[in-house]
Formats: structure tokens, C-alpha cells, sequence
């Protein structure tokens, strides 16, 4: 594809970008009547229009986008997107495995205390809008969680964990991540503007701020790793994670007392120690990024 906007400035990339959001949304609005007419998909039922849905809206919506401005502005577009095998891959992996481990306590305690919060009484019209919207969504997400057939769960683990983490990684940080790090010429900046906007788009209010850290964790691993498959991996990790503990424990009465768990004060302290460790672990891979570039540079 011809690189028609190299000399594009920051601003105008995002701007492409979320243009070609906006087209691929009303793409996938219109092709997915159309492909639910298929013989064998039109009486699929609920389920799996929801998957039709949901592939088509990632692909044309987010996928796309990034894939078609990351291709009009660099001659190499999956070197700029950084989808590349590193040398460091194993090392990587690790790391985001342990961090997925470490921060899951702190943001268990974020989505508890996020459900929790009570709008002023002056609020409460749109206090209850914003509940019955985030209900009717979490019917949705209900019914693609009830599956009981293992095929039914590698089918969520295909669209709803993996599709979606390629998807939207492409995206936030592949794309938004690095433009807005070009506007702003600092990486911290970009990844919390980036896991913001992340956060914002998802229209869940009782969700946000869980949603928030899980985009700046997504963030640094990119920023830190540079390597678009450690956050696309622990992205993957987080979605089945849930997926299949939900399918294995679902009626089990330890799984179903945890979402009304109550913040006590040891959920606090282990989240302030799951907080910290966290920082650690990040602080700790840095500083061996920094040493392993200083010895590099310094053979060179």
C-alpha cells in the first residue's frame, strides 16, 4: 500500500484513526445483517449473532483501523506496530505472567470498589440509567458466559479472548499508544491517555477504573517490552482467565460470593501489597532493560 500520509503529524494519524473507526463501525453495521442471513447462521440463535457481531465490529472497527493508517504512514507497517518475534520473547512472557499474578488482588479490589460507588442523590436519574444500560450489557455478557460444551469455550476463548485482545492491542497501543507518544513525546503520557480513552470507550461507568489499570498495565508492558504480543498475550491471559474459571467453578458458592465480596480491611491490605508488587516488578524489569541497553551500547 502506498504511503500516502508519511509527513502526517501526530494529530492527524489519531484523527485517521478514529475516522476509520467511525467507518468501520457503520461497515459492520451494515454487513452484519447481511452475513446473520447466511444459511445455518440465521437460526443460530442469540449466541451467535453476539459472536458475529462481535468479530466483525473488532475486525472492521478496530483491527482494521490501525492496520490501514500504521500502512498509510510508515513503509513497514507491522515493524511500526512492533508485531515481531524477539529475542527476549521467553524473558517477556514470564514477565507478564507474573505481573498478570501479582496485579490481579489490586484490581479485583478496583472492580469492587468501582460496583460500590453510590452517585449524589442530585445524580440519581442518571445513577439509574447508567445501572439498567450496564445490566442490559451484562446479559449479554451473561449468556456468552453460560456455555456448558467445551466447544462452546474455545469458541469464547477464540473471539471473546483472543480476537478481541488482537483487536483492540492493534489499536490502543499499537497504533493510539504510539502516535500519542509522538504528540506528547513522553511514553507515561501516552499510556495513561491511551489506557483512558481504552477505558472510555468501553460505556461502563461501573467498570472504569479496573478497566483503567488494566490499560496502563497493557500500556507498559508495550512501552517497556516493545513488543506488541506481550500485551496482546496478557490481554488473552486476563479475558480467558475469567472465561474459565467461570466454566469450570460457575455454580460453585466461593465463586458466586466473590462478586458481592466485601472490602475488608486485609482485601485493602492485600491489594496495597498486590499495588506494590506490582510497581516492583515493573521498577525491577526497567532497571534491567536500562543495565542490559547500557551494556550494549557501551560493546558497541
Amino acid at each position: 500500500m502506498r504511503q500516502i500520509l508519511t509527513s502526517a503529524t501526530p494529530g492527524t494519524k489519531i484523527a485517521y484513526l478514529f475516522l476509520f473507526l467511525l467507518i468501520g463501525l457503520i461497515t459492520a453495521g451494515i454487513l452484519i445483517p447481511f452475513i446473520l442471513m447466511i444459511p445455518g447462521l440465521s437460526n443460530g440463535g442469540e449466541r451467535v449473532s453476539i459472536y458475529m457481531g462481535s468479530a466483525i465490529q473488532s475486525a472492521f472497527a478496530v483491527a482494521l483501523p490501525a492496520l490501514l493508517v500504521a500502512a498509510l504512514t510508515h513503509p513497514a507497517p507491522m515493524h511500526y506496530l512492533k508485531i515481531e518475534k524477539s529475542r527476549k520473547m521467553t524473558e517477556n512472557v514470564i514477565f507478564a505472567l507474573l505481573l498478570f499474578l501479582f496485579s490481579s488482588l489490586f484490581a479485583s479490589f478496583l472492580s469492587q470498589w468501582n460496583r460500590g460507588i453510590v452517585l449524589p442523590q442530585s445524580m440519581s436519574g442518571i445513577e439509574q440509567t447508567i445501572r439498567s444500560m450496564e445490566d442490559a450489557a451484562l446479559e449479554t455478557t451473561d449468556l456468552l458466559l453460560s456455555v456448558d460444551t467445551i466447544g462452546g469455550l474455545l469458541l469464547n476463548l477464540l473471539i471473546v479472548a483472543g480476537f478481541a485482545a488482537l483487536s483492540e492491542e492493534l489499536f490502543f497501543r499499537g497504533a493510539l499508544q504510539q502516535f500519542l507518544q509522538e504528540k506528547f513525546r513522553n511514553g507515561h503520557a501516552a499510556v495513561w491517555v491511551s489506557a483512558l480513552i481504552f477505558s472510555m470507550v468501553h460505556f461502563q461507568f461501573y467498570g472504569f477504573m479496573p478497566r483503567l489499570f488494566l490499560g496502563a498495565l497493557l500500556g507498559y508492558l508495550f512501552l517497556y517490552t516493545g513488543n506488541l504480543w506481550i500485551p496482546i498475550i496478557f490481554h488473552f491471559i486476563n479475558n480467558a482467565t475469567v472465561l474459565v474459571i467461570n466454566y469450570i467453578w460457575r455454580d460453585a458458592g466461593w465463586y458466586k460470593s466473590m462478586e458481592d465480596m466485601p472490602i475488608t480491611l486485609p482485601f485493602v491490605a492485600g491489594a496495597v501489597a498486590s499495588a506494590l508488587l506490582t510497581f516492583l516488578l515493573f521498577w525491577i524489569y526497567y532497571k534491567k532493560t536500562a543495565k542490559t541497553t547500557q551494556r550494549t551500547d557501551i560493546s558497541v
